[in-house]
């Protein structure tokens, strides 16, 4: 009951809120996200108060229900898809980050003007959908959830975005339901390659080592795996954004709201990364294997391409958007380097993805701490162009102070939760990939060039005077910075906790696909 409720708990808060008066949306939305947020949480402090906590695994998660739901068989086709849920060491951090952010990006949008109702609704609409994708033990539920999401997206984008939001919300739409479409076919092609009886999570991590063979393909051959994994990977490489199909990202941030910018990068991206360690690396282990050398050259291009990108940047949700992209590619790099075949120690490979699944919570909250600061701004000068101020930081030093931690988070200073991600990463994957390895460490200090620069044109140095009227962030606008804050100096200074409750998953998945590999 707990998992249903917070996956639909939204859901019925959305039909709510558009059935209740307007001046009720706000605290309707502000209510029912705090308590979703509370549900989720209660998912890892329910397993700490037992005495003996064990985040479990995709084999044995600690969380799930599993129900029957579509049971059709049409002579030798079986089609079955059951209502299966369940919470585990990898998607629990997931859900967390999910019910924070829509908590946080209620409150940032508690402004809002134009048809309140409906953007609240769609905002709880929205995070049912994601919910969904991290919740679902099921194949065939979890692209259902992954296409539920796109609808309110593309509605926020397209109603309440920017000049060219129609632009931006359709490109969003297209290339993602192109890459899903791709996705959906790999999940047929597996889910009859495994016999066609069982969609569930726990059935593909145990018929993983049957997917093998070959395709015929341009008069040679192919494996079955591999094609497999290309297939499920296109659409999450379209959501990381994987270069060279990020291109949406940088129009859907520029144009969306502030808040669903935060969801947007805090979550939704997160989606993609969630579905290639899910799903490619744990369900097709053969054919992430043969794919890891080149995904970790795509790491390294998706790190250096954004930052660089970023550094070009004049308008500040731009930068960060490109910056999104770089900062994912760390993600890739260490699911490559967790994928990579030989006979080096688990150890370096487990540091690479723990890293890597670290890195979605971490970017996560310290992206939404970068997008919120650029909305105080821009509410308050309606222009994000990063030349046009100079020396605001006197006028507004409580956003100056928020903002700088955000941007020391995100470049990996020790003591911030980007620090502990980054340096997973490298020590894991520099045993299997130095080269690729250095050559995306190159990023980190790219990253400190953009951001820092960013710092002081815009805040440091004499006062531009055209901007001399300027106040600082109120309570509420400073509010998601400093929750999101309190997280990034957690981890940062202690990241025990959601390492441990990483490490359940990954061992599993890793011994597993190591075990397959060999043979």
């Amino acid at each position: 009951m707990l998992l249903t409720a917070i996956v639909f708990l939204p859901l019925l808060a959305g039909v709510i809120i558009l059935l209740a008066p307007e001046r009720l949306s706000r605290w309707l939305a502000g209510g029912f996200t705090l308590v979703i947020f509370a549900l989720a949480m209660w998912l890892y402090f329910g397993l700490l108060g037992s005495g003996a906590p064990n985040f479990g695994s995709v084999t044995d998660p600690q969380w799930y229900i599993n129900l029957p739901w579509i049971n059709v068989a049409v002579g030798s086709l079986h089609f079955k898809v059951d209502y299966a849920l369940g919470a585990d060491g990898l998607s629990i951090p997931m859900l967390i980050l999910n019910g924070l952010l829509s908590f946080l990006a209620v409150v940032g949008s508690w402004k809002i003007e134009k048809r309140p109702k409906f953007y609240f609704a769609l905002l709880l609409f929205l995070e049912t959908g994601v919910m969904g994708v991290f919740a679902a033990f099921d194949l065939f539920l979890f692209i259902l959830m992954w296409e539920i999401e796109l609808i309110p997206m593309f509605l926020l984008i397209g109603i309440w975005g920017g000049q060219r939001r129609e632009y931006a919300a359709w490109k969003f739409l297209i290339y993602t339901l192109v890459g899903s479409a791709f996705t959906l076919v790999g999940i047929f092609l597996i889910y009859f390659q495994a016999g066609g009886a069982d969609a569930s999570f726990q059935h593909f991590a145990q018929v993983a080592p049957t997917l093998t063979g070959s395709l015929p393909l341009f008069g040679g051959t192919v494996s079955l795996a591999l094609v497999v994994f290309l297939l499920l990977f296109v659409g999450f490489a379209v959501k990381i954004p994987m270069w060279p199909l990020h291109t949406w990202l940088p129009d859907a941030h520029t144009e969306a709201p502030t808040a669903v910018s935060v969801l947007l990068a805090g979550v939704l991206l997160k989606m993609g990364a969630y579905g290639l360690i899910r799903i490619c690396l744990g369900f097709v282990p053969h054919g992430a294997s043969e794919f890891a050398p080149v995904l970790g050259v795509i790491a390294a291009i998706n790190v250096l391409w954004g930052a660089g990108a970023s550094m070009v940047q004049k308008d500040m949700k731009k930068m960060i958007a490109y910056s999104s992209v770089s900062h994912m590619g760390y993600v890739l790099l260490g699911v490559a380097a967790a994928a990579v075949a030989g006979t080096l120690s688990l150890d370096y490979r487990q540091a690479a993805l723990t890293g890597a699944t670290l890195q979605m919570f971490t970017h996560g909250t310290i992206t939404g701490m970068l997008f919120f600061a650029v909305g105080v701004l821009y509410d308050k000068a309606h222009t994000r162009e990063i030349d046009v101020f100079g020396g605001i930081g006197k006028r507004m030093p409580l956003l100056l102070l928020l903002f700088s931690i955000a941007c020391f988070a995100s470049l990996g200073l020790p003591g911030l939760s980007g620090f502990v991600a980054e340096y997973m990463v490298f020590t894991g994957s520099f045993a299997t990939l130095p080269i690729v390895t250095i050559l995306s460490a190159f990023g980190v200090v790219l990253t400190a060039g953009y951001l820092l620069w960013m710092l002081r044109r815009a805040f440091m140095g004499p006062l531009n005077m055209k901007w001399d009227w300027l106040t600082d962030a109120t309570t509420r606008e400073a509010f998601p910075l400093v929750a999101l804050t309190v997280v990034t100096l957690f981890i940062g200074v202690y990241p025990q906790p959601m390492v441990n409750l990483l490490t359940p998953s990954l061992q599993q998945m890793l011994h597993s696909m190591s075990a397959i590999v060999a043979h």
